[in-house]
């Protein structure tokens, strides 16, 4: 049998109560997996016994945090699951929670990190974090509107964003633009048919990566941030000078920004089921 991640064990607690705990590692089991699970299943992967597991799910049951097949006697998560979930995403707030994810990005990295949306007039800057070795030159604030094609930010929206929110946007900055406008990953004249491609790259890799789009002497990496629905709600960017910022796909700030990515969506509760954040790790 295999699951998608690691069930949470049980470990002792100086303080605490560990039934909690031991009841939390078979709800966690449950939630790992995308079908209904056999007790023996359950057992197995737990460590528990038979009996110990079954008298848990008989509580769970009682209260409608699990519920069994009574055909094939599996066990699912129950109602009460959705409706804990429910309530803590309506509550939870995914920029208070991205801001020390975002400081101490900028710090590992040494430059600029900020969050954007879309917002009524395209990406939008909303939170930015300097890191030691942000320059002055760089004068990106809060509220600042960027360009879809040349930006990171702006790129990363068009690509996860349903294609007709963002043509528009797409097709004003192509009619405006010149071969000195733009960023050096393009060659010559930009048409729809390179942006579509560029934009199936961000896809693949999970991040977006613009050279010169913004500041021509300075590069910005962007990854999306996911929500339950797998729907991009917000993505943080890091940008600074081409020589002192490392943007290789590869790289120790790429794949950090990506991780800083993927723990702010898990907050907002994108699952290991959710593949599309995985692309590119």
């Amino acid at each position: 049998m295999k699951f998608d991640n690691k069930p949470t064990k049980a470990v002792p607690l100086k303080n605490g109560v560990q039934s909690i705990l031991v009841g939390y590692s078979i709800l966690d089991v449950m939630a790992a997996s995308n079908r209904e699970l056999m007790l023996k299943e359950i057992s197995e992967v737990t460590g528990l016994s038979p009996s110990k597991v079954h008298s848990y799910l008989v509580s769970f049951c009682s209260i409608g945090m699990t519920a069994q097949n009574a055909i094939t006697g599996g066990y699912q998560l129950g109602s009460l699951t959705l409706k804990l979930g429910l309530s803590y995403l309506e509550a939870h707030d995914v920029f208070s929670f991205a801001k020390p994810i975002m400081v101490e990005l900028a710090d590992q990295i040494g430059q600029t990190a900020f969050l954007g949306v879309w917002g009524n007039r395209g990406p939008t800057i909303l939170n930015r974090v300097d890191g030691a070795n942000s320059q002055a030159i760089f004068d990106l604030r809060i509220g600042s509107v960027l360009p879809v094609i040349n930006s990171a930010l702006g790129r990363n929206f068009a690509a996860h964003l349903p294609f007709s929110i963002v043509e528009p946007y797409l097709i004003r900055e192509l009619e405006h633009s010149s071969p000195t406008s733009l960023p050096r990953d393009f060659q010559g004249q930009a048409t729809m048919a390179n942006v579509k491609a560029l934009l199936r790259d961000v896809v693949d890799s999970g991040i977006s990566r613009c050279r010169g789009g913004l500041l021509s002497d300075f590069t910005a990496i962007s990854a999306p941030v996911f929500d339950h629905s797998r729907s991009i709600i917000c993505a943080i960017t890091v940008m600074g000078p081409i020589e002192r910022l490392d943007d290789d796909l590869a790289g120790q700030p790429v794949k950090r920004l990506k991780a800083a990515c993927r723990r702010i969506s898990e907050s907002c509760g994108y699952g290991p089921s959710n593949e599309r954040i995985e692309a590119g790790s």
